[in-house]
């Protein structure tokens, strides 16, 4: 049979380094050993968080013009992909008998009529390399936090501001003198109570108070964000939470609280219902109208409380009918808790595929760990030479001072990467053992859970959730769907020989 390498490296530094090399080599020695044609490699040198993978999607190209079939190999599954999506054109292929998928390191050999666990270790893999990647990702985000501790805003400047440059050419915003006096305005007149917030869009339009990037006067939804947003009184809201920043305020904080409680009062009702915490809150929409669902509790003169669900009727009259919350709550116990557990079996097949994904993400890991060393190494030494060009006299303090601060900062994200990884591997670790426990223990987990948690493991096991004539209609998420597939198997497959031609 004919193959195609494909070989994956998450940056350009490893490019350079052993990790391609030794992937590479351990590529073509299985090809060897298999018997198989190598026909062409691929070598996908991207993010592994970033990018449309340009090269995935050629070497799919070229698997489907030729003729016969072709085997894909690749060290592992996490270098193939990284999410569901590109599962599906996979699995097409392989279903078309166009392929065959070899994953060494799994020793997984997926071709036509590969078993149903067989297809599910391979949905596990890319759940687990799904997972690392979203750790990754949140834990490399927390390097805006060097900026947000000093209170630099790092997105579009909000009207009223402008994003403008230094003089060495750093980002910088300065008020807008064309609009500012017309936020302050917007912010006074609603403060009087005499304005509602459609009646201020006519106002400022007749200000000429403009978007600055369409020119067009200002919306409903736009007055309505700049009264709720504190940047004009001089704190920034990042994710939730407030951050003084060093810009200039338009406004003080206490016209901002007086139209904050004006705002408030209006809409007390709103705040009112969506404080209640609710098993379903958020997770339903309506069959047959699309508005949310939404569920109040109400008390029977014997002093029995019950909850029901009922469409919101957003968009008017739905005849939809009201539920009991128990009603939906014992049919998720029926048709998925109590089928969501596994003989121990079976299990062990479980665990045994995920520690070697495990495995896998753990070399991926420690190569990137070795390269951002290698590269705060560097910085180091280049800070080094940069103090002695300093006193030798090459450069001046001014000059020393501004190389010296982008070293600094350079370091401080090559350090909030390496911790990143470190970070990741532990969450992925957790979300393993938290896969497993759920998958084990649902249907008792859900049962001695607090309302809050039994919407946070509704929501990490259902998608889609409508509710038609008093039932749940859903999608249970990957892997929890082929979990429950695989529920009964009586015979699994042990770890495949890598030579079973």
């Amino acid at each position: 049979m004919k193959a195609v390498i494909l070989a994956r490296v998450s940056s350009r530094e490893q490019e350079n380094g052993m990790s391609i090399d030794a992937q590479l080599d351990n590529l073509n020695k299985y090809i060897q050993r298999n018997g198989l044609t190598l026909l062409k490699t691929f070598q996908i040198t991207e993010s592994s968080t970033k990018g449309d993978r340009k090269k995935f999607v050629e070497m799919l190209n070229f698997v489907k013009a030729q003729r016969e079939k072709i085997a894909i190999v690749a060290d592992c599954i996490d270098r193939v992909q990284r999410s569901f999506k590109e599962s599906v054109e996979l699995d097409e292929l392989r279903k078309a008998d166009k392929v065959e998928l070899h994953f060494i390191r799994e020793n997984l050999r997926l071709h036509r009529d590969s078993k149903s666990n067989e297809i599910a270790m391979w949905d596990l893999g890319v759940f687990a390399a799904k997972t690392y990647v979203g750790n990754l990702r949140d834990n490399v985000k927390r390097s805006i936090d060097y900026n947000t501790k000093q209170g630099i805003w790092q997105s579009q400047a909000p009207l009223g501001y402008l994003n403008r440059r230094d003089d060495n050419n750093k980002p910088i915003i300065v008020v807008d003198p064309e609009r500012a006096m017309g936020i302050k305005r917007l912010f006074e007149e609603y403060a009087s109570g005499l304005y509602t917030i459609g009646e201020l869009v006519k106002n400022a339009a007749a200000w000429g108070l403009t978007n600055k990037i369409s020119g067009k006067p200002i919306t409903k939804a736009a007055v309505f964000n700049i009264l709720n947003n504190p940047f004009y009184y001089g704190m920034m809201n990042v994710k939730g939470a407030l951050y003084p920043h060093i810009y200039q305020p338009l406004i003080d904080k206490t016209l901002f609280d007086k139209c904050q409680a004006i705002m408030n009062s209006k809409n007390r009702t709103r705040f009112k219902y969506a404080e209640k915490p609710y098993v379903f809150r958020g997770l339903i929409k309506c069959a047959d109208c699309g508005c949310a669902i939404t569920s109040d509790t109400k008390t029977k003169p014997s002093g029995k409380t019950y909850t029901y669900l009922s469409c919101s009727h957003f968009k008017g009259n739905c005849t939809q009918p009201a539920v009991n919350e128990n009603d939906l709550l014992q049919q998720i116990q029926d048709e998925i808790l109590n089928k969501l557990s596994f003989p121990r079996d079976i299990m062990q097949e479980v665990v045994q595929c995920l520690t070697n994904i495990s495995q896998a993400e753990n070399a991926y890991a420690l190569a990137e760990i070795d390269n951002l060393r290698k590269k705060q190494d560097a910085l180091k030494s280049k800070r080094s030479r940069l103090l002695d060009f300093l006193l030798t006299g090459s450069i001046t303090q001014e000059e020393y001072a501004d190389k010296k601060n982008d070293i600094e900062k350079e370091l401080y994200d090559v350090g909030v990467r390496l911790e990143a990884h470190s970070k990741a591997d532990d969450d992925f670790i957790t979300t393993v053992e938290s896969l497993l426990s759920v998958a084990s223990h649902a249907s008792d987990l859900f049962k001695s859970s607090k309302v809050e948690q039994k919407h946070a493991l509704l929501n990490l096991l259902l998608s889609n959730c409508e509710l038609k004539n008093k039932k749940l209609v859903y999608s249970i998420r990957k892997p929890f769907n082929i979990l429950m597939e695989l529920n009964g198997c009586q015979s699994w497959l042990g770890q495949l020989d890598s030579n079973q031609h």
